[in-house]
Parts: structure tokens; sequence; C-alpha cells
């Protein structure tokens, strides 16, 4: 089931995770929420340098805007106790890693239909060492079948404030986010769509907004 408007379970857990950062990072610095569309399906594309990067991204967009992120996840991290409630509460449904997730699709395409906004990271796990990579094939698919905008989203500093690894979350400078302008993706019909192609151009519209550090 996709979700419109924010629940209330949802608003207050990113209430408190957005006072949670705010403690933590010295600096959160947010630019172009404005570029989020109030009304209509959008697909959220961004790199992942950490788990807190969904978080991060929720907290603000949902308050500025009052509608809520579907979430694709892994589905592993929805059968942990306690984490698989929070995580379905947050609009999260679960995605199996390295297969082809059919019922998962399905759901991504029917929160598109229904007019929501989807939150995805193509690069389908956290980098290493917090550089983009190469964007999988299902966010240009749902792109292209869907004509929803693709709106990318670059994260900095995330990293740094949880690491891959840690148990705990630690102090950070500063903390960034900013949301490039929405894009379109079509193909004529008839065509066979160059999938490899579109998610290349969503990574380098995501690649574009990071600082230099965090490119290939």
């Amino acid at each position: 089931m996709s979700l419109d408007r924010p629940p209330l379970g949802m608003r207050l857990s990113e209430s408190f995770g957005a006072w949670a950062i705010r403690r933590l990072a010295d600096e959160i610095a947010v630019e172009g929420m404005e570029r989020i569309p109030r009304v209509g399906p959008a697909i959220l594309v961004g790199n992942h340098i950490s788990w807190l990067d969904p978080i991060l991204l929720a907290c603000w967009l949902t308050p500025s805007t009052g509608r809520a992120i579907n979430w694709m996840g892994k589905a592993e991290a929805m059968r942990w106790p306690l984490v698989g409630t929070f995580l379905r509460v947050n609009g999260v449904f679960g995605v199996r890693r390295g297969a082809a997730d059919l019922e998962a699709f399905r759901l991504a395409e029917a929160v598109l239909r229904e007019g929501n906004i989807l939150g995805i990271y193509p690069e389908g796990t956290r980098s290493h060492d917090s550089k983009i990579g190469p964007f999988r094939d299902g966010a240009a698919l749902l792109a292209l079948r869907s004509g929803a905008p693709v709106i990318p989203v670059a994260v900095s500093g995330t990293e740094r404030l949880w690491p891959r690894g840690a148990l705990l979350p630690r102090r950070a400078e500063t903390i960034r986010m900013l949301i490039g302008e929405p894009r379109r993706y079509t193909y004529a019909e008839g065509d066979r769509p160059a999938l490899s192609l579109v998610a290349e151009q969503m990574r380098t519209s995501v690649a574009a907004l990071l600082p230099h550090e965090y490119r290939p």
C-alpha cells in the first residue's frame, strides 16, 4: 500500500530523526527543496553513502511538502524485529537484491500510478569509498514506463555522521543535500528503450551535484 500523506507514525519518527541529526551535525545545508512537486508522481534518485541518507531526505522533505516518500529497501531488513515495523511505518517496501523482484517492481509502479513519490538508490547498496557507483537499470525502467519526472538528490557528509560498519553515530561538521532539476525520460513507441543509457544519465545528473571527492 503506497502512501501519499504522511501518517502520524511517520511524522513522529521524522521529527525525532531531524532532532537527532541536528544535534549530531554542526551544519546541515539543504538546497532545492522547491523542486519537489507538490502533487503528482515523482522518482527521487540519489547516491548512497550511509543508511542515514533516506532518513535525512525524508526528515526534510516530508515536513516541507506534506508528502510521504515510498522507499524501495532491502527485503531482509523488513524481517528484522522492530526494524521491519519501523521501516513499514515509514513507507518502505522490500526488494530482493540481486534478483528480478517482480512484485517489488509492481509495487513501485503502483506508487507512481497513484500519483505518489518513490525514493530509490539505484546503486543498490551503500558505497564503500563514498564515491558514486554505477546505477542499475531498475530506476531507468520505472522512469520510462511511468513517465514520472526523475529528481536527482546528492548527499554528502552522512558517511562521516554514521560510517559504514559503525555501531553508533558520530559528530560531523557538515551534511549537505542538493536537489536537482526534474527530468523526464521517454522513448518512441516501438523502440527498445536503452536502459543502461538512461541509468547512466541519471547517475550523471546526481554526480554533477556532488562535491568532486564524491565523483568517480
